[in-house]
């Protein structure tokens, strides 16, 4: 029986899984929340899986050395304003139904500035449709690189979390389950990360034909994101859980 691999479907892993899939590897693709349900359904062997849905259940899984973290400013995990005042709804956040750790980071964030605005979680990902219920909007993935570009940027959350701890956000993590070793998997998509950091200019030139994104932001973008879990990154994630731990998101 083939292994079952998947991968976040953002920009954000377009790099890491290039070369992979070049190969002819075939690979499953969605959004990370529902990645964690099909790998939480035995739909998925080998995948990225949102941090907060790992920390929550590391107990049952194995970890790897794959993972999704920005250095400092991740550009696609943001709160983004339509500019409007509306009273009443001047505290109010929007945020998207396709996120489980930004949404926790956010109330982290929030705790950690004496900011006490009410969330509004929505069954929308579009910045668009967010704004239409609140003043800001918490967006995510190729969503909030897109909103980036019509709205103004009111917070970056790698970049608040990187100025808070000093350590990188680790926002997905590759797992299996914890009776299964998906180590040559793992070895394969770390081949294909080193592959594409060498050759992050090619993966750009294909990135801006497939998404329609300016390249000279996507040369930025794949240069703010890490892929390996090093020292740095596995201690930004055990902060992350302190923090949830300290603010009871847990």
């Amino acid at each position: 029986m083939s292994v079952k691999i998947g991968k976040f479907g953002f920009v954000n892993n377009y790099l890491p899984y290039y070369q992979l899939e070049q190969n002819g590897m075939q690979v499953i693709e969605a959004l990370p929340k529902q990645l964690a349900e099909m790998f939480e359904k035995g739909g998925l062997d080998f995948a990225p899986v949102p941090s907060f849905y790992y920390i929550k259940n590391m107990a049952k899984l194995k970890s790897y050395d794959f993972c999704v973290a920005s250095k400092n400013s991740v550009l696609s995990v943001i709160l983004v304003s339509n500019g409007k005042k509306r009273e009443g709804d001047n505290e109010s956040i929007a945020v998207t139904n396709q996120t489980v750790t930004s949404l926790n980071l956010l109330k982290i964030i929030l705790h950690e500035k004496g900011l006490k605005n009410r969330i509004v979680p929505l069954n929308e990902g579009k910045a668009s449709e967010l704004l239409k219920r609140c003043n800001h909007a918490l967006v995510i993935g190729d969503d909030a690189i897109k909103a980036r570009m019509t709205y103004e940027v009111v917070m970056d959350l790698g970049e608040e979390w990187h100025e808070l701890t000093g350590y990188p956000m680790v926002f997905g993590i590759s797992v299996s389950r914890k009776e299964e070793d998906m180590s040559e998997i793992n070895r394969k998509v770390m081949e294909s990360v080193v592959w594409g950091k060498k050759n992050v200019d090619l993966i750009v030139s294909a990135a801006e034909k497939k998404f329609g994104m300016p390249v000279e932001f996507l040369a930025r973008y794949f240069r703010s994101l890490t892929f390996q879990m090093g020292a740095k990154e596995k201690r930004g994630l055990e902060l992350f859980e302190e923090k949830c731990h300290e603010y009871r998101l847990l």
